[in-house]
């Protein structure tokens, strides 16, 4: 990790970067290059004010160590009022409510107040360093010329630059246009076949058999397959949950076309959500609204051949890396990316010639490897909820108690350490998945051994 002090000896030279994204992760590059002397243009297609989210059509995001590095590491201090800092897991069954020790060290916040946040910052430090510019849609990129053309309402200018970042979400403009510009480069998508909702269900408190020890947790409903209902803590003590339905099957959100349906579901999956569901029905405007969205796509995987183009233009967050949503690491991982980029960009003195393809070997690996963590790990139908993650979980944590030295820890479980690589995790994985397979096989040969033993005995 580079000292912040790195950042901090502004460049000699007037270096100009345009960012394409006013996200959290165009965001948080704005600061780190204002903070090495950069001057910065941001341009987001959208409005300020439109990005406000809905309390009943957003939900928080989870940012573990990964990213938390990525923003204290440029000063970036969140305001307490604006974040639930988790106090670990809950899973919730038909039975009991049990309390885990995961998503400690982690926050818990929401898209847009985190996005205003660094916003807000980089107004705020960098004023003459840092120029934001919203309802501002990027027509055209000249690689080789390296201009680029915005287009406000009627009115179309050029800007030239030095870096172009393209951190303008899974459908990036600069990406198409490095597609279309640059001949080596290449790009593959994948989507996910899962639709989510979003959906309100209330104060935490109000649960059944809830206690004190339930808030600032998140909660999750095992054992509900094909159905998935995963909530992060809201600062004020309700959750919004996201809700999870395969495309084909018996439960779908095509056959949810009532609120009886809706009532029915609830139940039946979750009954502790809403108690009295047989006497008072479901909260007012509740089915109505899960009904009227449009459910959304589960996500898509993005995976470039290079993370560069030509000497002038980088990628980062869901532009270079998007990932499904299963292991939730978009954000972390974009934001873990900036960090990266801009410690290698520190390291070679502003250089883009040497710093942009070094950050493209370095941080390459890792984003194909969450790529591939969230598809083959339990992705698409394979939740975290589901009863084969558990088992495995259960069987390896057991292992690696009894036998340390040839059973690690179960990989997944250190996607929020920092400190461990995502493409170490991922040969871990691979690892265990044999190690699991070899034991069935053991299992399944002495098996009817055993069993004959115990016959003649």
């Amino acid at each position: 990790m580079v000292n912040p002090s790195a950042y901090s000896s502004p460049s000699d030279q007037k270096s100009t970067a345009i960012i394409v994204g006013g996200g959290p992760t165009g965001s948080l590059t704005a600061l780190y290059l204002a903070q090495m002397g950069w001057h910065v243009s941001v341009y987001e297609r959208r409005s300020v004010i439109a990005e406000t989210s809905s309390t009943r059509r957003s939900f928080n995001i989870v940012l573990n160590r990964r990213a938390l590095n990525g923003l204290e590491e440029v000063g970036v201090q969140l305001s307490p009022e604006k974040v639930v800092s988790i106090q670990g897991g809950i899973r919730h069954t038909v039975k009991q409510a049990k309390l885990s020790q995961g998503f400690r060290d982690s926050i818990s916040i929401d898209r847009f107040t985190l996005a205003q946040s660094l916003i807000s910052d980089g107004k705020n430090r960098y004023p003459d360093k840092i120029n934001y510019y919203f309802n501002q849609k990027l027509l055209q990129i000249n690689i080789q010329e390296k201009t680029a053309v915005f287009q406000a309402e009627s009115k179309q200018h050029e800007e030239t630059f030095d870096l172009l970042v393209g951190a303008g979400g899974v459908f990036s403009t600069v990406r198409a246009a490095m597609e279309s510009q640059i001949e080596e480069f290449t790009v593959r998508q994948n989507t996910d076949n899962m639709l989510y909702k979003i959906c309100d269900l209330g104060l935490v408190e109000n649960f059944s058999g809830a206690t004190k020890e339930w808030e600032n947790r998140f909660h999750t409903w095992p054992g509900t397959q094909p159905v998935t209902l995963l909530a992060p803590p809201k600062i004020d003590g309700t959750l919004n949950g996201v809700l999870i339905l395969p495309q084909e099957g018996e439960i779908t959100f095509d056959k949810l076309q009532t609120e009886e349906d809706i009532c029915t579901l609830f139940k039946e999956k979750f009954p502790n959500i809403f108690p009295n569901l047989d006497q008072a029905g479901l909260p007012s405007h509740f089915a109505q609204d899960l009904l009227s969205q449009k459910a959304a796509n589960g996500g898509i995987t993005t995976v470039c051949n290079q993370l560069v183009g030509s000497d002038c233009i980088v990628l980062l967050g869901d532009a270079a890396h998007s990932v499904w949503p299963s292991l939730g690491q978009g954000c972390n991982t974009a934001l873990e990316s900036c960090r990266v980029f801009a410690n290698t960009l520190a390291q070679s003195n502003g250089n883009l010639s040497v710093a942009l393809p070094t950050f493209s070997q370095i941080r390459k690996p890792d984003v194909d490897a969450i790529a591939q963590l969230s598809e083959i790990g339990f992705g698409g139908n394979k939740r975290a909820t589901s009863t084969l993650f558990i088992a495995k979980v259960l069987i390896l944590m057991l292992l690696h108690k009894l036998l340390p030295k040839w059973f690690h820890k179960y990989a997944l479980l250190q996607l929020g350490d920092a400190n461990v690589p995502y493409s170490k995790i991922w040969q871990q994985s691979q690892k265990q998945e044999k190690q699991l397979l070899v034991l069935l096989a053991v299992v399944i040969a002495i098996g009817p051994v055993i069993w004959l033993a115990l016959q003649i005995s």
